[in-house]
């Protein structure tokens, strides 16, 4: 199937989406922070990127700027969980920088699937 790269800071989390986007046949990079996320996107390519907005350090709005700048860059999946407002903003955020979708946690697996199956489908 995929090749998926996520990056999350919250372990939990990215164990997690890991095992639910391998159980439906994906193959599966993570990163803990935006720095290795980039890093893995300049030595491999993905067909789907994954990132969470709020991380420490690089967050997901300047992962997907440097995305953005990235020629053939893959389609990009945000995820945030800050709350109705925050998450709001962070949506609007996301979708400004060009994000194929916006998912807010908590999600369920069919909603995150869904979400994966659509964007890997344009």
């Amino acid at each position: 199937m995929a090749e998926i790269l996520i990056i999350e800071d919250m372990s939990g989390v990215r164990h997690a989406l890991s095992g639910m986007l391998k159980r439906a046949g994906h193959s599966v990079v993570v990163a803990e922070t935006g720095d290795q996320g980039l890093e893995h996107l300049r030595r491999r390519r993905f067909d789907l990127v994954i990132t969470d907005m709020l991380m420490p350090g690089m967050d997901g709005t300047e992962v997907l700027f440097q995305l953005g700048a990235m020629p053939n860059h893959p389609p990009v999946i945000a995820i945030s969980g800050g709350g109705a407002g925050i998450s709001a903003e962070t949506a609007l955020k996301a979708a400004k920088l060009k994000a194929d979708a916006f998912l807010q946690k908590p999600f369920e697996k069919a909603e995150l699937l869904a979400a994966v199956d659509k964007v890997l489908a344009k």
